[in-house]
């Protein structure tokens, strides 16, 4: 056969390639996809449905789609709402539990499309599935590991402090009684041993506070953040006036956030611009707000030393200092702290700065408020509807 003809693309007509695409998506195995009319009946099946739901073809069609919900959302009818959701914004997704033909559960990323005819008519709803059991599994082996890790160190942190109190009180009283008895070196001893025991308590008590974000429940909420700030700068007022710093700050916006965690926030944000000032001129902090889309932004500006721009994302990491102690003193925890407090309003933090230059710290929250972060219930765990301080860096 001439080599042009066996080069030559083939061509296929409009019915040869739908009738393609038809096959490759009844084949695919991977995804279950399918369609639902407007009343909820199943009207195609493709392998990826018996592959992750369990039904043959003729098991499927006909069915109403609420069969690959679990019993709890049955009667919620969440399938119902979930079409509600895609004929009026064209589309709905959702990650959740569903229901296998064997009664098992699976966790599973679907997205939900509202298929219109030409003039605009609502004939149906194509919907694809993904199975994310795998990952599910990983997050919650994540999870469990992580709680046991911040409850590990709420407790260590905390039985630490009485035998450092302890410490620290004795070499205090050995200082106070024995100083200038003994020879320089013991003096130097003893400085050494006063300034260690301060600093690991100071150390300890950061890593408390940092575990207990995540332990603590129940706590005030506050709807103005501009109290929380004036908290924040009462419990400043020493370093404030020692410093000779200025600081003022716009109007800031009233949201339905944690009071405890929005005044330690402000306080370590602050207390850090007030910290790391240059030398030769007192600090300079100015806090404002600005609504961006969906969040409001707020920022911390300074006028102090500054940093290199190459550290912008490691300074928020647990320990991670930029100065030694001698330079400034402080353990290397807050700056963690304060993203987590971030986080946990499901917002965002960064800082942007130049050496000499100051620095400027953002931090977003939602307008919307949320719900605190929580983590999704456990793979293996019984299932309602189954039978039985001043930061661094």
């Amino acid at each position: 056969m001439d080599q042009a003809v066996l080069n030559k693309p083939v061509s296929l007509t409009a019915l040869q390639a739908a009738d393609l695409y038809r096959m490759q998506v009844t084949e695919l195995r991977g995804y279950a996809m399918f369609m639902i009319d407007p009343q909820g009946v199943l009207t195609s099946w493709n392998a990826g449905v018996e592959q992750l739901i369990g039904y043959s073809e003729q098991e499927w069609i006909g069915r109403h789609a609420s069969i690959i919900f679990t019993p709890e959302e049955k009667a919620a009818e969440v399938c119902e709402s979930e079409m509600r959701l895609a004929q009026e914004t064209g589309s709905a997704t959702d990650i959740r539990w569903h229901r296998h033909k064997d009664g098992t559960d699976f966790f599973a990323n679907g997205f939900m499309n509202a298929v219109r005819d030409e003039q605009g008519t609502l004939i149906g709803y194509a919907k694809i599935l993904s199975d994310e059991t795998a990952r599910k599994q990983l997050q919650d082996a994540l999870t469990e590991s992580n709680s046991a890790l911040e409850q590990f160190a709420y407790v260590a942190s905390h039985d630490l402090q009485e035998p450092l109190r302890t410490m620290s009180a004795y070499s205090q009283l050995l200082s106070k009684r024995y100083r200038g008895m003994l020879d320089d070196d013991a003096d130097e001893f003893l400085s050494f041993l006063l300034s260690a025991s301060a600093r690991m308590s100071a150390l300890v008590r950061d890593l408390l506070a940092y575990a207990r974000l995540t332990t603590e429940q129940e706590r005030p909420a506050s709807i103005a953040l501009d109290e929380d700030l004036e908290a924040a700068l009462s419990h400043l007022d020493q370093a404030i006036n020692e410093s000779g710093a200025s600081v003022t700050h716009d109007p800031m916006p009233t949201l339905q956030v944690d009071r405890g965690q929005m005044v330690r926030l402000f306080q370590n944000l602050v207390g850090n611009a007030i910290k790391y000032r240059k030398s030769n001129r007192p600090p300079i902090v100015h806090i404002s707000a600005e609504q961006k889309g969906a969040d409001w932004i707020i920022s911390i500006r300074d006028n102090g030393i500054g940093f290199d721009p190459k550290h912008a994302s490691t300074i928020f990491e647990p320990f991670k200092r930029l100065h030694t102690a001698q330079e400034y003193p402080g353990t290397g925890v807050g700056l963690a702290i304060c993203r987590r407090i971030v986080q946990s309003q499901r917002g965002r933090i960064w800082a942007e700065s130049q050496p000499g230059e100051g620095t400027t710290f953002y931090f977003t929250l939602p307008i919307n408020s949320p719900q605190p972060l929580r983590h999704t219930t456990p793979i293996d765990s019984p299932r309602p509807d189954d039978s039985p301080s001043v930061i661094d860096r």
